[in-house]
Order: C-alpha cells, then structure tokens, then sequence
C-alpha cells in the first residue's frame, strides 16, 4: 500500500510535466495521422475517377446511356481533429477523414442525386450490377442476389444483362429472380 501510495503521490506531483509530455504525443500522433490521411484520401480520389468511369460504362451497356456516376468527398469540421492543406482541422475515424458518398444521375440532363434517393428497383439492380462487375476483383462477397434487374429491359438488354450476370458469376455465386429468357439463359441452375 505504501508503494502505491507513494507512486501515485509521484504522479499527482508531476501532473504537469506528464500533461505536457502527453500533449507533445498528441501533437506527434495528428502530424502522422495528417499526412497518412491525406495520401489515403489521395488514393481514394483516384480509385473514385476509376470507378465513375468503369460503372458509367457498364450503365451505358445495361440500357442506361448517358447515366453519370460520382463519388463526391466531405468532411466535418473538428477544432481537435487533424489539419489539411488548407489549415481546416477535420474530424477523423479508423477509416480516415473521408466521407464518401455515391451519386448518379440515372437519365441524361438529371442532376447527380445520392443512390440511396433513387426510386426504381431495376435501375437500382442495374447500378448494383455495374457496380458489382467493376469491383469484381476486389469484392470478397460469395453470394449475390439480383431481383428486378430486368425491370423496364427487353430482350437485347436482357442478354447483354445475362452476360454481365455470368461473367460476375466466375468470381461469386450469383442469384437472380428474372422474368426475362434471354437472362435466364445463361444461368446454370433454374428454379421455378
């Protein structure tokens, strides 16, 4: 007991200089985070351009010609965040300072609108279907499961629908509820 009391009399009694020892850790640890944060948001920036142009181009193949797709990148003011380039301090996760999120604008001349706004199904299936073939690679996801992608689609569409669906599932096992021959065709296993 007379250990612990006399170590924690120690620390009372150096408070200060441990505040200020803690303080300059602090200040170490933002510098750090700053500069790891910048070059993921970097990294993320361009993924994103890579990514609008990979799912405007399947959209364009799954009768969606003339949809634009976005990453759009915000942050949160945080006076004990870190520091960009700009002098703004911004809050920050695990994940970094970024917060992202997806638009579109299904039709050509339609403003860029967050996904999670977007009324059809199938236009939703289509975008999940993009989406899902351009992140193929890096997507860890076994199962997928489209319903209503053949939504406002005919025939030519529907295959090409169908041969997207195939080709994503070489890499996941792909479910999908459809109406339509040409895109049930190219499914392995059929259940009525």
């Amino acid at each position: 007991f007379g250990k612990s009391a006399k170590d924690q009399l120690e620390n009372i009694s150096h408070a200060e200089e441990r505040i200020e020892e803690l303080e300059e850790q602090r200040r170490h640890l933002l510098v750090s985070l700053q500069a790891s944060g910048l070059a993921l948001s970097g990294k993320r920036k361009q993924a994103a351009e890579t990514l609008s142009r990979g799912v405007e181009t399947e959209l364009a193949d799954l009768s969606m010609k003339g949809a634009q797709f976005s990453v759009e990148f915000a942050t949160s003011p945080d006076a004990n965040g870190i520091r960009l380039e700009d002098g703004s301090a911004v809050a920050f996760n695990a994940s970094g300072y970024d917060q992202v999120e997806f638009l579109i604008a299904p039709n050509p001349g339609e403003g860029l609108k967050p996904l999670v706004k977007i009324a059809s199904g199938g236009e939703t299936s289509r975008l999940m279907l993009a989406l899902k073939n351009v992140l193929a690679i890096a997507d860890y996801v076994p199962t997928l499961i489209f319903d209503e992608i053949d939504q406002g689609i005919g025939g030519r569409v529907g295959a090409v629908v169908g041969e997207k669906l195939w080709n994503l599932s070489q890499q996941h096992q792909v479910m999908c509820v459809t109406h339509l021959p040409q895109l049930a065709a190219f499914g392995d296993q059929h259940y009525q």
